[in-house]
């Protein structure tokens, strides 16, 4: 990579921006903040999910691919699709961030919505890939979903904190289809054992978060090693946001927030690392409605 930063596709541009910046936040005693929202497709971690899902895709020559997404790893997929000229066919929930949708047409999608969640899409998109010879990506139970994050994001943290001379004693991260949870904790614990506390984060019951879920056992978090699993309602995850912004200046989205509400259960002075998935800007209604409020 040039000090410059000149780029020659957008391939190049994703992956010779990584690692993704670690920073200290001011929230707590020794608290840092790996922020994926400067990976550049989808402005989210899902950037490393779609490479590794779409290089599969690629070698496999599909024409057509197709998958359920709650919103960021379809619009890195959109991404995807546009440059190396593919059609994606993408199901996405009707009460998912507009934003998502827009941005996924915009990339030159075709957007089904359908259902509550991911979890009532998995089926519709199981029978059009059948139907209409899309090749699937399956991110929800495909293994490429884990090792792209054992391989890039956990790596990276690694080498990060040793390069300030920090251990990471616990990480804190959030639960969707769980690869990038799963892949950390893999990761981390091959390496260090029990030394580091691996966290998850999942809504609080009968609540929602966008881009996380609650987990049933069938999502690829069951493959990994999640020390505790603390529950986070919507309410937390924003006024977890509202304490990012208003002593860092940086506008996280919800998911994100949700790590820092769970951080707030403990406050302690262990080395602890929140994963910010993504950025505030795809969910500035959400956060209107709650100012308004």
């Amino acid at each position: 990579m040039s000090s410059e930063k000149v780029y020659y596709n957008p391939i190049q541009l994703l992956e010779e921006n990584w690692p993704t910046p670690l920073l200290k936040l001011s929230i707590g005693q020794d608290v840092w903040a790996k922020l994926e929202f400067f990976n550049p497709f989808s402005r989210s971690i899902k950037d490393r999910t779609a490479l590794f899902l779409f290089r599969e895709a690629l070698k496999a020559d599909a024409t057509q691919i197709t998958e359920a997404t709650s919103g960021n790893v379809g619009v890195a997929l959109s991404s995807l699709s546009a440059i190396y000229g593919k059609k994606f066919v993408a199901f996405i929930p009707t009460q998912a961030p507009r934003a998502f949708k827009i941005a996924m047409k915009v990339l030159g999608t075709e957007v089904i919505e359908a259902g509550k969640s991911t979890n009532d899409l998995i089926p519709l998109v199981k029978s059009f890939a059948k139907t209409s010879g899309s090749y699937h990506l399956n991110q929800f139970n495909n293994p490429l979903n884990i090792k792209a994050h054992m391989e890039t994001t956990a790596k990276e943290l690694d080498e990060q904190l040793k390069s300030v001379n920090k251990f990471p004693e616990r990480i804190i991260a959030t639960m969707g289809t769980g690869g990038h949870i799963a892949g950390i904790s893999k990761y981390f614990k091959e390496k260090y054992g029990d030394e580091v506390e691996i966290i998850g984060v999942q809504p609080a019951e009968n609540d929602r978060i966008p881009g996380i879920k609650r987990q049933n056992g069938d999502t690829l978090v069951s493959s990994a090693k999640v020390d505790r699993v603390i529950d986070v309602t919507s309410k937390e995850a924003i006024e977890g946001v509202i304490k990012v912004a208003r002593s860092s200046g940086i506008l996280i989205g919800l998911s994100s927030g949700a790590t820092v509400a769970a951080y707030n259960r403990f406050n302690d002075e262990k080395t602890t690392i929140l994963i910010f998935p993504d950025d505030g800007f795809k969910y500035l209604d959400e956060l209107e409605r709650f100012l308004q409020s």
